[in-house]
């Protein structure tokens, strides 16, 4: 009859620790998955940062000549301070690389339709549409 009550703590012992695992393995999958959403808020709050950013230095850049749907590349230099067309459009933002890139849709005596888009690797693109009314 001993015998028989070993075996049965020995089968409660097993089920316990198994519990506990699944237990401790679901807690740091949640912390995981928490981790990972907060990063890819983060990424995506920058990006919506840098798109009025970029609408801002588009309205302030100044052109002489307007080649419609022609992509530009967009570059904001190290010291963010200075944004520019260059042939490189990458801005890295708190250790996250950055695409700016930005189009002439339409130019009409009155206004111009941009289209601009912000984009990493770690999260979707945004696409934006900008209207500028010409003084």
């Amino acid at each position: 009859m001993n015998n028989n009550n070993k075996w049965f703590s020995l089968i409660e012992v097993v089920i316990a620790t198994w519990i506990i695992t699944i237990s401790v393995f679901w807690v740091y999958k949640l912390i995981w998955e928490n981790t990972k959403i907060i990063n890819i808020s983060s990424n995506i709050l920058q990006q919506n940062s840098l798109v009025w950013v970029l609408k801002e230095c588009i309205r302030n850049i100044e052109f002489w000549t307007y080649i419609i749907w022609q992509e530009h590349n967009f570059n904001l230099w190290a010291n963010l301070d200075e944004c520019l067309t260059w042939t490189i459009n990458k801005v890295i933002v708190d250790n996250i690389e950055f695409e700016l890139k930005w189009k002439i849709m339409e130019v009409w005596t009155e206004y111009i339709i941009w289209e601009y888009l912000v984009n990493n690797w770690l999260s979707y693109s945004l696409t934006w549409t900008f209207v500028q009314i010409k003084n």
